[in-house]
């Protein structure tokens, strides 16, 4: 069941594709992939057929890039950590017309 590719059906990331780490008790799993990492039931997820070869260790970027190695496009950004400073473009200044 770990590394199982399936698709989310319920919630806000309905229709998002994550990948199975860690299996937590009989209805429910941890998730990663194109969603965030969460606690998911396991009627809200539908199987396929691929399996991929993570571990419950492996970072979000690190489930991201064996699922594009997989094939599967890639929707959600990389999220910063903690220490990462953000940068912003300048906004552009508004000149008023005389």
């Amino acid at each position: 069941m770990i590394g199982q590719l399936c698709i989310k059906l319920n919630g806000r990331e309905a229709g998002h594709y994550c990948v199975i780490v860690e299996k937590i008790d009989d209805k429910f799993v941890l998730i990663d992939g194109n969603v965030k990492r969460r606690k998911c039931n396991l009627s809200h997820l539908e199987f396929l057929d691929k399996k991929l070869s993570v571990k419950k260790t492996d970072s979000s970027d690190k489930v991201r890039e064996l699922m594009k190695e997989a094939g599967l496009k890639i929707t959600i950004p990389r999220l910063k950590n903690k220490n990462e400073k953000s940068v912003t473009e300048a906004k552009p200044k508004q000149s008023r017309a005389k």
